[in-house]
């Protein structure tokens, strides 16, 4: 709640709820990107979006999902349905929830029809429909497609229709719809946020090292997962960035010095991305030996462009003879204590180090699943080992999930064991908290 400058009155804005239309939607064939790229911008607004919902191409369907939602006084904002075919009934769902006619604009077809002439192509009959809005509905121009759109205001909420195409309804909302929000509905401020990455503790211990952050006054927190990386989150809605860092920028700093090595970045940062900068600003080349990760590794940080200037080589040596053969393992080492072994990595790493020349190294042997496994190595076991400038460490990691769960982790897992020795400017302890320290 804020006030507004312009008219001294408090402004308090609609939840929003996004809704997709169409059957390609709902049964799957069609990503829904839409409402996702809406979220983040109608959070830049101000608004608060509560909820997405999918609908298939059935009138009936339509308004039956949007008839509750104006009691509840939200703003909804429909994607999709509104062109010239059968299927195409969003206009009448809206309409119908409303209860309101829908009305030609003359103009409007006037627009649509010299559009057509230009091109040289007789306008299409049945056309008219992609012209017509509620009674008392707004008009939203489109300039990238054939099809208007519409904002129709109810209660303290309303309804905005916009094409399903996403190029065309990312421009519609840049161009057209984001300032008529804002002359509907005011504009109290914005929400702004600040984010924490992390890798190497568990959510619940993140969690519990962090439980009174994530519980702020005046801001909303949350503690997300995205396979090993955990992001901390913390919004709040400000009139400007001075005011949101007052409050957000004191949560993530104590954040981030409770939780040390483990936060690597913010917002947009990969653990692949800030590794290689880290690489980059040591002065270091990387080589890697990989075995059970089957070559992971190197694509995770080849995904990052400017990789080239740190990673040397990437040598999967698979088989047993390719492990003697390319990294000089020694066939007594492998008869004695196996390929899932501590010392088959310390000779892996020590043998790409040697024929590599770079200046870190690290390889994995493991056991991916869902077959291999024993009771003394069972599925998930893997061996990480590590090689900086003539020093070798060794960890035994033990890796839940599926095969390609085992695969993923190990290789991110490789990847936090690099930067943290190039930030460190030395081997760690360990390259994940969860994990023993080395043996030897």
């Amino acid at each position: 709640m804020a006030l507004s400058r312009k008219t001294a009155r408090v402004v308090v804005l609609p939840p929003v709820a996004i809704f997709a239309v169409g059957s390609e939607v709902v049964q799957g064939f069609i990503i829904n990107s839409n409402a996702a790229w809406l979220a983040r911008e109608m959070a830049e607004l101000g608004f608060d979006v509560v909820r997405h919902e999918a609908v298939r191409d059935d009138k009936d369907a339509i308004a039956a999902r949007l008839r509750p939602c104006m009691p509840q006084g939200l703003l909804v904002i429909v994607c999709g349905g509104i062109g010239p075919t059968t299927d195409d009934l969003t206009r009448q769902a809206v309409a119908e929830a409303l209860g309101r006619k829908l009305v030609l604009d003359k103009d409007d077809l006037a627009r649509l029809q010299a559009r057509y002439t230009a091109m040289g192509r007789e306008f299409p009959r049945g056309s008219e429909i992609q012209c017509m809005r509620p009674d008392g509905a707004r008009l939203i121009p489109n300039a990238y497609g054939t099809a208007s759109c519409f904002l129709v205001r109810h209660g303290n909420g309303g309804v905005a229709v916009l094409p399903g195409v996403p190029r065309e309804m990312k421009a519609v909302f840049a161009d057209e719809l984001r300032k008529a929000l804002a002359e509907e509905f005011g504009s109290p401020g914005r929400f702004f946020t600040r984010e924490l990455k992390c890798f190497g503790l568990p959510e619940s211990a993140i969690d519990n090292l962090c439980k009174d952050l994530l519980q702020p006054q005046g801001a909303t927190a949350a503690i997300l997962v995205d396979d090993a990386v955990i992001r901390l989150r913390w919004r709040v809605m400000a009139a400007d960035e001075t005011a949101a860092a007052a409050v957000l920028a004191p949560l993530a700093d104590e954040a981030r010095r409770r939780l040390g090595e483990v936060v690597f970045g913010t917002f947009e940062d990969s653990l692949e991305g800030v590794t290689l900068a880290a690489c980059k600003q040591a002065g270091l080349k990387v080589a890697l030996a990989e075995s059970c990760t089957g070559g992971m590794i190197a694509h995770l940080l080849t995904n990052v462009p400017g990789s080239s200037e740190v990673l040397v080589e990437s040598c999967v040596t698979y088989d047993n003879q390719a492990k003697i053969r390319r990294l000089g393992v020694k066939p007594e080492t492998l008869q004695t204590h196996g390929t899932v072994s501590e010392a088959c990595v310390r000779e892996m790493v020590e043998g790409i180090a040697r024929e590599s020349k770079t200046d870190l190294c690290v390889a994995t042997s493991g056991i991916a699943g869902p077959g291999g496994g024993s009771e003394d190595k069972p599925v998930g076991t893997v061996w990480l080992g590590a090689w900086f400038r003539g020093e070798t460490r060794a960890w035994r990691l033990q890796v839940p999930g599926d095969r390609e769960l085992v695969k993923w982790r190990s290789a991110r897992t490789a990847i936090n064991l690099l930067r943290m020795t190039a930030q460190k400017g030395a081997l760690p302890d360990r390259p994940a908290h969860w994990i023993a320290p080395p043996s030897g």
